[in-house]
């Protein structure tokens, strides 16, 4: 009895380190163990997050935050800086026109096709390095006016990407998958219009505005996130005075209320399972779940 106690209040933390582990595996088999230790590493600490804030559910964003900044500041610094991996989209194409395989291809696959399967978009709350900098810089949110995120302009964007990778990886004198300083250009480069355009598309668009509304990696993986084990649940609707502190402190602009109200999982293709809304229920309604309870 003890240990099925156990496993059902630690159950999320530990099947989080269990599927890391797999990936892990699975990518190590392919290219080096050191891919093992590096998601391996990922679940371990995504896992002590989540069983402490089962004792803890007063510092949810606290160990949210930290999480993001340890992981996704050692990914940017340990792996982009100090080894010269490009994570961004457009390097994926650098390198599938210099038929080699590199961290972005690795993300890519990872993060955002086969990871979402089972956490939808918490990379972009838990991992993302861009996402570090649009977390601490965001402005106070504008319930008004914000950019709805248009089909059209996502998918645009992501073909214009796709479009500039490979011409400059066929055609242009020096593709930046096989030379490390034209890559560190790009690599630099690219953050630094991320994050600068991101800051100035947030005062004008509303919250995390370039990930609502741009992100290439988001508009991928949310084909997969409606589909994902975790979500944000309501396990206890009756309880909802209806106040809408959930939808006025999500960065998504995400109506969780009514997704409350009709007691139904939220499954809108963008939450990022940051997890906000259900810090900013005072009445316990909402916690993140593989499945909506029993009435």
């Amino acid at each position: 009895m003890a240990i099925k106690q156990f496993l059902n209040k630690y159950k999320i933390a530990l099947i989080t380190l269990g599927v890391f582990s797999m990936v892990g595996i699975v990518v190590m088999l392919f290219r080096d163990i050191r891919y093992f230790f590096l998601f391996f590493g990922i679940g371990l600490l995504d896992g002590t997050s989540r069983a402490l804030i089962v004792h803890y559910p007063g510092l949810r964003q606290f160990f949210r935050l930290s999480l993001l900044v340890l992981v996704g500041g050692s990914l940017f610094v340990g792996i982009c800086l100090l080894i010269g991996v490009n994570f961004q989209f457009i390097e994926v194409f650098f390198d599938l026109s210099a038929w080699v395989v590199t961290g972005a291809l690795i993300q890519l696959i990872v993060a955002r096709l086969i990871l979402p399967f089972f956490a939808g978009n918490a990379f972009c709350s838990r991992a993302c390095w861009n996402g570090i900098f649009f977390e601490f810089t965001n402005p106070k949110k504008n319930k008004k006016q914000y950019k709805k995120r248009s089909p059209l302009l996502a998918w645009g964007y992501l073909i214009v990407l796709v479009a500039l990778g490979l011409g400059i990886g066929f055609f242009a004198p020096i593709n930046p998958a096989l030379d490390q300083e034209t890559r560190m250009y790009w690599l630099f480069g690219e953050n630094i219009l991320i994050m600068g355009g991101g800051f100035f598309l947030t005062l004008s668009w509303g919250s995390r505005a370039y990930c609502r509304t741009l992100c290439p990696f988001l508009t991928i993986s949310s084909l997969v996130a409606p589909y994902s084990l975790l979500k944000i649940t309501p396990v206890a609707s009756s309880n909802c005075n209806s106040c809408q502190a959930c939808n006025a402190a999500c960065p998504m602009y995400i109506d969780v209320m009514q997704d409350v109200q009709d007691r139904k999982r939220v499954r809108d293709p963008y939450c990022i399972l940051c997890e906000r809304c259900v810090s900013s229920c005072n009445k316990d309604v909402l916690k993140v779940a593989m499945k909506l309870p029993k009435e």
